[in-house]
């Protein structure tokens, strides 16, 4: 019972001091189990953990002025970077001596120093090093770092070529970001310490489990730069790739089983049957059928010309369709040899119109529009007999 009031009590406290910065915080200034840890009578705040995460010192010598100061005097992503930590003060200094250092044009962009537009600051040794104006591989007030492709001018230099493989481009890269001072925790935001950081207390970890972020706007600010290395949204990219790989490739196929059904059956039809289609699409794209003769020679396998180019001849029985000679059409007027192949001077077939089944029409013989023209043809031949 003494505990659920110890409880009750502690949720009513309106503020309760830190331990270590000695200032006093709302409820959301620490973590629940300091919180409601009634034995902690003064808990350690949220950002108190943070550096104590890191490090359990107090204090340290900036590496700038080397003044030895307490850690509320540096940055919580400064504090991280161990022997190499810079004060509040040395990193404001640094930040203006490096914003003097660089020269801006009349509508505020920053203008090359040299003509061509090259970066000044890069250097190049005789042995294939390259460093900053200052003669150096990392330097903040170049704003440059040039460590990681050192180290691979060095491994091509050791193994004596200019090519190293991918295992090994993967070795100088580990090795180089574990000879590396900053050790960042999970709990950070990544953007802590810059104007756009409000320092909440909420964190949220990207899938990739390398970052962290205390709001979407930190998150925003941040993905520019992020997306470039997260093992996430470069796994998401892959997956999205192969599945539009293996959409088109399923596409594919049923297009190929499409084409070998539709093959099948019109080899399946005899050639009345076949005339029938044809003369159906004939009279189709001359009433405002509009690729009606593409579509129907696409489905018997043939030349569309074979039909636009026919006729139709009537007779005693009927309509009789007489087929188009495709060679004839090419060497007449193109003056250039047929190959046989259905497609012959066209691209590829695209359907332009709502698909007709030509194939059934065929099988289900003459319509009855032909039926009709058939009857009043052999009633002209009886009277023209009499």
């Amino acid at each position: 019972m003494s505990n659920k009031k110890q409880d009750q009590r502690a949720l009513t406290e309106i503020t309760k001091e830190c331990s270590q910065c000695h200032k006093d915080f709302p409820r959301n200034g620490f973590s629940n189990k300091q919180w409601r840890d009634a034995t902690k009578k003064s808990p350690t705040c949220r950002l108190c953990a943070e550096y104590t995460k890191i490090s359990d010192e107090k204090s340290r010598p900036c590496y700038d002025c080397n003044c030895n100061l307490p850690r509320k005097e540096f940055a919580i992503f400064q504090w991280s970077k161990g022997v190499e930590a810079r004060c509040h003060s040395c990193t404001d200094k640094l930040s203006r001596k490096v914003l003097n250092s660089i020269k801006l044009t009349a509508d505020g962009k920053i203008a090359p120093d040299k003509k061509d537009g090259s970066d000044s600051t890069l250097r190049e040794r005789p042995d294939g090093i390259l460093v900053c104006a200052h003669s150096l591989e990392c330097c903040d007030i170049c704003m440059v770092d040039y460590t990681l492709m050192n180290d691979y001018t060095r491994k091509r230099t050791q193994l004596g070529r200019q090519e190293l493989t991918q295992e090994e481009c993967d070795a100088v890269a580990k090795r180089n970001m574990k000879g590396s001072n900053v050790r960042i925790s999970k709990k950070i935001c990544i953007m802590d310490g810059l104007a756009i950081c409000p320092r909440s207390s909420k964190k949220m970890r990207c899938p990739c489990d390398e970052v962290t972020y205390c709001s979407a706007g930190c998150q925003k600010q941040h993905w520019m730069i992020h997306q470039m290395t997260c093992k996430w949204h470069a796994k998401k990219e892959e997956e999205k790739k192969k599945a539009r790989e293996e959409k088109e490739k399923h596409k594919q196929r049923q297009q190929v089983i499409k084409e070998a059904a539709e093959k099948t059956a019109a080899n399946n039809l005899t050639e009345q049957q076949k005339n029938v289609a044809r003369m159906e699409a004939f009279f189709a794209e001359n009433n405002g059928g509009e690729h009606s003769i593409d579509e129907c020679a696409w489905q018997l396998g043939e030349h569309p010309l074979v039909i636009g180019g026919g006729s139709i001849r009537y007779g005693r029985n009927g309509e009789e369709f007489i087929k188009g000679d495709v060679a004839k059409i090419y060497r007449e007027k193109m003056d250039i040899e047929w190959d046989g192949s259905p497609r012959f001077g066209l691209g590829p077939y695209v359907q332009e119109k709502h698909p007709e089944d030509w194939i059934a029409k065929a099988r289900r013989g003459k319509s009855q529009r032909m039926k009709d023209v058939e009857n009043d043809l052999n009633a002209m031949y009886l009277n023209n007999s009499k």
